[in-house]
C-alpha cells in the first residue's frame, strides 16, 4: 500500500507539472498578446507549486464562487484592500487558488486513508483548506502593525510641515512621498481619491475603515474636526502624537506580560533539563571510577 501510494503521488506531480507548464505558456501568451505586461510577469514570478494550485483551482473554483456569494466576494475584495493587495492578488485569484488549495488538500485526504493514515489526512486536508484565510488574516494584521508603528513619526513630520505653512492637501502628499511603508501607502490611496473627484470626508473616513486602527482613527477625527470648526491642525496633531505613542508603549507591555508565560514554559521544558541532563551527566563522568568499581565489586 505505501508503494502505491508513492506511486500516485509520483504520478500527480508528474502530470501536474507537465499540466502547468503548457497552461503558464498559453497564459502568459495571452497576457502579452493582450499588452498585460504586469500580469505577465506576475505570472511569470510565480513558483511551481503555486501554478499547480493555480491550475487546480481553475478546474474547481466553479463551485466555491457559488458558495460565496455576491456578498461575501465584496467583503473579500474589501480584507484583501486593506491587506494592501498582497502579492497583486485580487479576489478572484484568492478564489481560485482557495479552490486549488482545497483540492489538493482533498486528494492528500484520500491518499492519506487509503494508506492508513486517516489522522494525517484530516489534519492535511483542514490545513489546505484554511491555508489562503489564515494566510490573509496574518497579513493583514501585519500591515495594522505596521501601520500603529508608523503614525507617530508619520504625525510628527507632518505637524511641522503644516506649521511651516502649507495647505492641508499639499503638506500631507509631501510628507506621504517622503514615508514607505503601509501607512504612506494608504494616504497616497486617499489622496489619489481627493484627486479624483471625492470628498475630504469621504475620502478620510475611507481611510479609517481601510485601516480598523484606533489611532488613525483618532487622527482623522482631529482633521475632520479641525475643518468644520476651524481649530489649529498643529496643536491636534502633536497631542495626537503623544496619545498614540503613549498608547503604543501600553501595547508593547501588554505583549511583553503575555509573553512572560510562553518564556516561563520554554524554560521549564527545555532548559531546565537540559541543565539537569548536564549536571547529572558531568557528575557521572567524574564519579566514573567509583561506579565501575561498585559494580564491579
Amino acid at each position: 500500500m505505501a508503494a502505491l501510494f508513492g506511486m500516485l503521488a509520483a504520478c500527480m506531480v508528474l502530470l501536474g507539472a507537465q499540466g502547468v507548464r503548457m497552461v503558464r505558456a498559453s497564459l502568459v501568451d495571452d497576457l502579452l498578446a493582450t499588452g498585460d505586461q504586469v500580469a505577465a510577469e506576475a505570472a511569470q514570478r510565480t513558483g511551481p507549486f503555486t501554478r499547480i494550485v493555480d491550475l487546480l483551482g481553475r478546474m474547481t473554483q466553479s463551485m466555491l464562487l457559488d458558495l460565496y456569494g455576491a456578498e461575501r466576494i465584496k467583503r473579500l475584495a474589501w480584507q484583501l484592500r486593506a491587506a494592501g493587495q498582497p502579492a497583486e492578488v485580487t479576489a478572484q485569484t484568492f478564489i481560485q487558488r482557495e479552490a486549488g488549495f482545497a483540492s489538493l488538500g482533498l486528494v492528500l485526504m484520500v491518499l492519506a486513508a487509503l494508506n492508513g493514515q486517516t489522522f494525517m489526512g484530516v489534519v492535511l486536508g483542514v490545513l489546505f483548506v484554511c491555508w489562503m484565510h489564515a494566510w490573509l488574516l496574518l497579513t493583514l494584521r501585519r500591515r495594522q502593525e505596521q501601520i500603529e508603528r508608523d503614525l507617530p513619526d508619520f504625525l510628527d513630520v507632518f505637524a511641522v510641515t503644516v506649521s511651516a505653512g502649507l495647505p492641508f492637501r499639499v503638506a500631507l502628499q509631501r510628507v506621504s512621498e517622503q514615508h514607505s511603508g503601509a501607512l504612506a501607502e494608504e494616504l497616497r490611496l486617499t489622496l489619489r481619491e481627493m484627486q479624483l473627484g471625492v470628498p475630504r470626508r469621504q475620502a478620510l473616513e475611507g481611510l479609517r475603515e481601510r485601516t480598523r486602527s484606533e489611532n488613525v482613527s483618532s487622527f482623522v477625527t482631529a482633521l475632520l474636526q479641525s475643518e468644520e470648526l476651524g481649530t489649529p491642525l498643529e496643536e491636534a496633531l502633536r497631542q495626537i502624537s503623544k496619545e498614540v505613542r503613549r498608547e503604543r508603549g501600553q501595547q508593547v507591555r501588554r505583549q511583553a506580560s503575555k509573553s512572560q508565560p510562553k518564556v516561563s514554559l520554554v524554560v521549564t521544558m527545555c532548559i531546565v533539563p537540559g541543565a539537569i541532563v548536564l549536571i547529572v551527566g558531568g557528575m557521572i563522568i567524574g564519579n566514573l571510577d567509583a561506579i565501575s568499581g561498585l559494580f564491579n565489586g
